[in-house]
């Protein structure tokens, strides 16, 4: 289950940076930055209202409250990234970001995470899902290439933080307190760099839900961090952005990328050995438990 929520919330991870870049297409960058946190902000509390949830902002370290500042330096990098290169390579970048720093998260176990030290037989499986990301990189602008990458460690931040208040409150208030601080952010961020005009009202309706398909990506994954190791999450994530980023550059830009595809599978290869490896080790452990 835990695995499947994973993949859905990637998938609508390609959605919401596609929303989002229509949005700042649009709006110009700090208006839109606004808009997406109020968004996001009435999303759950809506949900909050329907479950007759108050918001609690329990008393601890001032790191648990970080995750809405993170989450703005995401979507500043998705949205500086985004028209440069594909939104799959976007997504690979984001991945080898998030890996690589995920990768450490479980092998330090840190930030709460389980302890799940890096085998070196596992090295393989990770040979193949770089040589998938390769594979993937069809464009190379040397600024979109590294804020996506950025983005990927941001993500990966923000969702430990996330998952970490969660634990000390809730999902749905882990949430909200991301929406709230996110939006504190935008605000100033709005105020330093201006507002766009004339305003743009004419845009699709589609843009303006990018905040609200976020709401239903942090619930996701506040709920799943501390499931499963971070490092497959972050994989199982990326299927699913892969999957939907597929699609999406097929609607943009009216054919099918054949190399977008053959790197996520390779990508997929990488993670099932990855994920092999781990469960024949488990097993290992199991039966050398039971024989001692």
């Amino acid at each position: 289950m835990f695995y499947g929520l994973s993949l859905l919330a990637g998938m609508l991870i390609s959605v919401m940076v596609v929303f989002n870049g229509g949005l700042n297409a649009q709006l110009g960058f700090g208006l839109s930055m606004v808009t997406i946190h109020v968004a996001g902000l009435l999303a759950i509390a809506l949900v909050m209202l329907f479950k007759r949830e108050k918001p609690a902002f329990p008393r601890i370290k001032p790191l648990w409250y970080t995750a809405g500042v993170l989450g703005i330096l995401t979507t500043v990098f998705n949205l500086v990234a985004f028209g440069h290169i594909s939104v799959s390579a976007m997504m690979a970048l984001g991945l080898l970001g998030e890996s690589i720093s995920s990768l450490l998260v479980d092998h330090f176990g840190l930030m709460g995470i389980p302890v799940l030290q890096m085998r070196r037989e596992k090295i393989w499986g990770f040979i193949i899902i770089l040589a998938g990301i390769a594979i993937m990189l069809t464009d190379f602008v040397l600024v979109p290439v590294v804020v996506s990458f950025c983005a990927g460690i941001t993500v990966l931040l923000s969702r430990l933080v996330n998952g970490g208040l969660s634990r000390k409150s809730s999902v749905t208030n882990a949430t909200l307190v991301n929406y709230l601080v996110g939006l504190i952010g935008a605000s100033l961020l709005s105020l330093f760099l201006g507002i766009k005009t004339p305003i743009d009202l004419t845009g699709p309706f589609t843009n303006y839900l990018g905040g609200a398909v976020g709401t239903v990506i942090v619930i996701i994954s506040n709920f799943v961090v501390g499931k499963i190791a971070s490092f497959y999450m972050t994989l199982t994530l990326f299927v699913g952005q892969v999957t939907a980023g597929l699609l999406l550059d097929m609607m943009l830009q009216g054919s099918f990328p054949v190399r977008i595809a053959l790197g996520g599978l390779f990508v997929l290869l990488g993670l099932t050995l990855n994920l092999w490896q781990d469960r024949a080790h488990a097993l290992r452990q199991t039966q050398g438990t039971q024989s001692a």
